[in-house]
């Protein structure tokens, strides 16, 4: 299987009503988001015809991120030396590719390096969240993403899933995420 990579960008937010940019500039992180995996996360999902457009997708997902904010920054240490997160709303990759055959004929959804070519690179990644939408030729579309483990576990990704599942079919996104990382401080 051929994966053709047609644009890759950066994907900035949109703030568009409720909720509105971050009035500081950064967020610590809790004390769990410091004891977890310091890496990205990879997965896909398939999705058969019909499929909403890219430019559908890359909307939602730009008010998406205008309530996952953090998604859209960039890992940094605060004065002290502790790991934060910056809210410069730098963007997430979005990537757009293409197979010329049809889904079911191309991928056996086992461990392969062919899945691998269905989401962005795990590799030298600087962008929190990274998205790639691989078109097939049946009309058959795979969604892959990676995100980092600083800014979302499990429960927080299928959350911020949902929310772009909404803003995607133009509902707003209900609920809005809580963003206190620091409701359980740490102690000495």
């Amino acid at each position: 299987m051929k994966v053709k990579i047609e644009s890759s960008k950066l994907v900035k937010l949109f703030y568009e009503g409720n909720p509105q940019p971050p009035t500081t500039t950064y967020t610590p992180l809790s004390v769990f988001d410091k004891v977890t995996y310091d890496q990205h996360e990879a997965a896909i999902y398939a999705f058969k015809p019909p499929t909403p457009p890219n430019a559908t997708i890359e909307l939602g997902l730009r008010k998406a991120l205008a309530a996952y904010h953090e998604w859209a920054g960039r890992l940094d240490k605060d004065d002290d030396g502790e790991p934060i997160i910056l809210l410069n709303d730098e963007g997430v990759r979005f990537v757009e590719a293409s197979v010329d055959h049809p889904l079911n004929e191309t991928i056996h959804f086992q461990l392969s390096p062919t899945l691998l070519s269905l989401h962005p690179s795990l590799e030298g990644v600087v962008e929190l969240f990274q998205v790639q939408v691989t078109r097939f030729s049946c009309g058959s579309m795979v969604v892959g993403f990676t995100v980092h483990h600083f800014v979302a576990d499990e429960c927080a990704t299928r959350n911020f899933l949902v929310s772009w599942s909404e803003a995607c079919r133009g509902l707003d996104i209900s609920p809005l995420p809580f963003h206190d990382r620091n409701i359980l401080p740490e102690t000495s």
